[in-house]
Parts: structure tokens; C-alpha cells; sequence
């Protein structure tokens, strides 16, 4: 099944070349695609990989914000510092996305004119993943194009931005009348490489999305919201297996390689475990702070040489050899290497590593793991995962809705236990033992004697359950304010020292669009900031 998941992941790189053929329906050569011979598979595979292989600026600008990576980098500093360089790169998610959503969109139009009842599947999980995708772009920027979006090929040159809270409402019942319309007597389609086409789990996708979805309106409409967090109830995720996994190859081509991977290639001498993240691993004493992490190796030649392994933190007393008996240290964010922020006068500084010109000032800060998360450039990425969503009805049962039999409290223990369970689905040397699961687990149960200790507890573990879906780990931290993180004040920050609450539209977007752009801003206070916070972020 996995053979056959990487055949159809090298297959989609082809699309990109082939789909501009569609929207200009060539059909003088038929040896050319067009709309008669085109299989719209492709373009759902395409799509998948869009959204789940989202591009490397979520680690550049989100994983500084909500401070599970740091970084010394410049082109991090939006992130890390909130600097101006926060609005260079704005564009990837916003085009990126909308690319996404129009070929799922042409899938569904071809599917349908193809052969709509044999197809159904096809254009039903292709409706799913629209939502998906929108509900990131949304996210991230606040009212977007949506109800006209891809429609280009339909005449539709200039589309208008729909309001947030229009885009949520149509986002939960467009998906549910999908998740209702998939028909598992009918066939999967073939280019489905999340669960290669089956529907009894996307259904359960689908009601964990629903989930999801609902959650982030918990401030601006809580009747909304419980109404469908508990349509959801009992249909979601049940263990595991069902987290939905999008599988990648390590191969020479860069389109099915883990961006990520491929971003740290470069970047990982100057970018480290934020802070934050190691001390809330270290203050649980959470099994995750030794699988997750390594020292580089002594000075600064070893710390530049991406080849060069790490060393692995141990307990060990006596540790073996490629091992290093320290506790991890995180870098803070907000630092520089020299400059007006140097990291040698961050509070708590471990020191360098190395002597004379071969001194690393990083190397004492811990790092993700090198032969796991950079050399692995097939390192598979979670799209929805069964811990989270537990998370999410843990704090639902919280406020005291219909979601079932189980307490909180036990949803809670099932995230929690999932979140560790399932690092090995990612890579074997991220596993952590059943023993050593059960027995964190049985000293972290939820703490139910106020609310807001619960939801800070179960809303921080989906903060760090979630780590490198950076766009998804934002929108959660923006929705529900856990963890209660510190921001930067790095000198000249373009948000009075405030951690960001949307990102800017890509400047584009005035001079192409500038009509439906304009209504945007002024329904947003009439201006374009990264401080301005969206519909459901109140």
C-alpha cells in the first residue's frame, strides 16, 4: 500500500506542467490533456500534497511565533523577532493555498462530468480537502476569496473576500453534506494517498475536521459551535491508525520531500529547540524531551556540518559513546548571533561549545534530532491526528457538551497517551516505549479543579502534540491562549512586542484585486497589519 502511495506521490509532480492544459481546453491534439482525457486523480493527489507538504515559511515565521523553534537566522526574524521581514514571505500560504483549492476544485468539475455517480468519492473527499485548505488560508489571513475562488477558468477574474464568519458557517455545512454524500459501495479514488480510498476514514477525517472547525468558534459563536462539535460526537478518530498521514519520499525530487527536512538542511546550524518547548518537556519530565532532541557535536565545525551527527542526550551516568549525559537546553527566541541581541547575554546562557575560532555560541542548545528530522527528507507529515482531536473534546466535554460517555478527564489521558504513541508512526527512532508511556501518563492526569487550569493543560499538550503543522499549532494558540507564551521585544518589532495575530495579504493583491482587497481592510479597521486580530480571534 505504501509502494503504491509513493508510485502515485511521483506521479503528481507531472500536474503542475499538465493542469494549465486544462483550463485552456486544447483539444486540437488529443494526445494533449484536456478535460476528455485528463484523470482528475492527479489533481487530488496534487492538492493532498499541497496542503500536507505545506511550504517551509511555516517554520521561518510560526515556529518562532508560537516558539517551539528558535533561530539566529534573519529570514527567521519575522517569527522569532516580529521584524519587517514578517511581511517578505506573507504570499506562500495565500497563493499557495488558493492554487490548492482550484485544483480540487477543477477535480470535482471533471469528476462530475466524467462520470458523477462512480466518482463520488473522488469529489467528495475533494470537497473535504477544499475545506481543509480554506479553513489554513482563513486562518491565517482572516476574510479571503472563497465562495469565487479558482473560478478563473469560469470567468471570474477578480473575486471578491468573503467574511470569516460567512467562510465558517458555509465551511461546516459544505462539509458535512460531503462527509453524508461519501458511499462506501462505490469505488475510492485512486489518487488518494492519505488513506488510499477509504471511506470509512474519511468519514472519520471528515467528523474530525468537523470537530476541529467548530472548536475555533468557541469565542465569537459557542452555540455554533456546540451544535457541531456534537454532530461530531462518537464519529471521530478512534485510535491511532486513524491519524491521517501524508506519506513522502526521500527521492532526488524536491516536490515529495518533506520541506521541512529540506529547510533545516540548510538552516539547521543556527535553528534550535525553542525555550519554551524544552522547559515545558523538562518541567513534565516528558519522555518526548530525549527523543526529540541532540546536542551538536563539540565547536563550530561540527555545528555547521549538516552530515556531521549529533550527540544523544541520556540519563546514563556513564553514557555511551555519541551520547552526552546533559539535560537538553532551549535558546530563547529574540536573539542574534553578536548585534544588539547577542545570545551570549541571554539569561541563562550555557556557554559555547569548541575554543578560539572553532567555538559554536549554539552548540550548547539542543537541536532537533538530525538523522530524524533533516537527513529523512521522506519523514512523513500528520495532516489530523487522533491525539489532537481527543484534546479537542476534552475541552468540549469541559464546557459541558453532549460529546459522549467518557469524562474529560479520560480524553485527555487518550490524547495524551496518542500524542506519544504515535511519534513512532513518524520515524522508529522517535519511539517511545508503552512502559515508559504509561507510566508519564499516570502523572500528568488532567487537572479539573478550575477551568482554566484544565483548558490550559489540554489546549498546551495539543500545542505540543501538534509541532511541525506550525500553521495549525498558531491557529490553536490565537483561539484558545495556551500556552500563556511570553512575547519578544526584539528592538525595532513591527507589533509593539506582540506576538502576531494574522499574517498580511501578499501585496499583489492590491495592485490585482485592489477593489475586493479594499472592502477586505476596511471591514478589518482599514489597514493591513499582522496585529489585527480575525473573526474568531477575540
Amino acid at each position: 500500500m505504501k509502494r503504491n502511495s509513493k508510485i502515485i506521490i511521483l506521479l503528481s509532480v507531472i500536474i503542475i506542467s499538465v493542469t494549465g492544459c486544462i483550463k485552456d481546453s486544447l483539444n486540437i491534439d488529443p494526445t494533449r490533456s484536456n478535460e476528455e482525457n485528463f484523470d482528475p486523480n492527479y489533481l487530488l493527489t496534487t492538492a493532498q500534497m499541497d496542503y500536507g507538504n505545506a511550504t517551509e515559511f511555516q517554520l521561518y515565521e510560526m515556529g518562532g511565533m508560537v516558539q517551539i523553534i528558535a533561530s539566529t537566522l534573519d529570514y527567521y526574524s519575522g517569527g522569532d523577532k516580529y521584524s519587517i521581514s514578517l511581511t517578505s514571505y506573507n504570499d506562500r500560504f495565500f497563493t499557495n493555498g488558493l492554487q490548492g483549492a482550484a485544483r480540487l476544485l477543477e477535480a470535482q468539475k471533471l469528476a462530475e462530468k466524467k462520470d458523477a455517480v462512480n466518482n463520488v468519492n473522488l469529489i467528495q473527499i475533494a470537497r473535504i480537502m477544499w475545506v481543509m485548505t480554506m479553513q489554513r488560508v482563513t486562518d491565517i489571513y482572516g476574510d479571503i476569496p472563497y465562495a469565487e475562488a479558482g473560478m478563473a477558468k469560469y470567468g471570474i477574474q477578480y473575486p471578491k473576500y468573503d467574511k470569516q464568519e460567512d467562510i465558517y458557517k458555509d465551511m461546516l455545512t459544505r462539509l458535512e453534506d460531503a462527509i453524508n454524500k461519501l458511499d462506501a459501495t462505490k469505488p475510492g479514488p485512486a489518487g488518494d494517498i492519505i488513506y488510499n480510498g477509504n471511506i470509512t476514514q474519511w468519514k472519520k477525517l471528515g467528523y474530525s475536521l468537523m470537530l476541529r472547525i467548530a472548536m475555533r468558534l468557541v469565542k465569537v459563536d459557542a452555540a455554533l459551535a456546540k451544535t457541531y462539535a456534537e454532530k461530531a460526537a462518537g464519529k471521530t478518530f478512534t485510535d491511532i491508525n486513524d491519524n491521517a498521514i501524508l506519506p513522502l519520499d526521500g527521492g532526488s525530487n524536491e516536490a515529495t520531500q518533506n520541506r521541512i527536512s529540506n529547510a533545516l538542511l540548510n538552516d539547521l546550524p543556527q535553528v534550535r529547540w525553542a525555550s519554551t518547548f524544552i522547559n515545558y518537556l523538562k518541567e513534565n519530565d516528558d519522555p518526548r524531551l530525549y527523543t526529540l532532541t541532540e546536542k551538536a557535536d563539540t565547536g563550530l565545525a561540527n555545528n555547521n556540518q549538516i552530515g556531521k551527527g549529533g550527540l544523544q542526550y541520556t540519563k546514563q551516568a556513564n553514557p555511551p559513546a555519541g551520547s552526552v549525559n546533559e539535560v537538553p537546553v532551549g535558546m530563547p527566541n529574540g536573539y542574534t548571533i553578536g548585534g544588539v541581541r547577542d545570545i551570549a547575554t541571554a539569561p541563562g546562557y550555557p556557554g559555547v561549545t569548541g575554543t578560539g575560532a572553532n567555538a559554536s555560541p549554539l552548540g550548547n542548545y539542543a537541536r532537533p534530532r538530525l538523522a530524524v528530522f533533516v537527513t529523512k527528507r521522506s519523514l512523513s507529515k500528520y495532516l489530523i491526528t487522533y491525539a489532537q482531536t481527543e484534546l479537542l473534546i476534552a475541552e468540549a466535554k469541559l464546557r459541558g457538551w453532549n460529546m459522549g460517555a467518557e469524562t474529560a478527564a479520560q480524553h485527555y489521558k487518550n490524547g495524551l497517551t496518542a500524542s506519544l504513541q504515535s511519534m513512532q508512526q513518524l520515524d522508529g527512532m522517535l519511539a517511545i516505549s508503552i512502559p515508559d508511556i504509561t507510566a508519564y501518563v499516570a502523572t500528568r492526569p488532567l487537572d479539573i479543579s478550575t477551568n482554566e487550569k484544565a483548558l490550559n493543560m489540554i489546549n498546551t499538550e495539543y500545542w505540543a502534540s501538534t509541532l511541525f503543522d506550525l500553521p495549525e499549532v498558531w491557529a490553536n494558540y490565537r483561539r484558545s491562549g495556551y500556552p500563556a507564551l511570553v512575547p519578544v521585544n526584539f528592538p525595532g518589532n513591527i507589533t509593539g512586542a506582540t506576538i502576531p495575530r494574522r499574517l498580511t495579504y501578499p501585496l499583489g493583491e492590491n495592485a490585482n484585486n485592489r477593489d475586493n482587497y479594499q472592502s477586505a481592510l476596511q471591514r478589518m479597521g482599514g489597514s493591513d497589519l499582522t496585529t489585527t486580530r480575525i473573526w474568531w480571534d477575540k
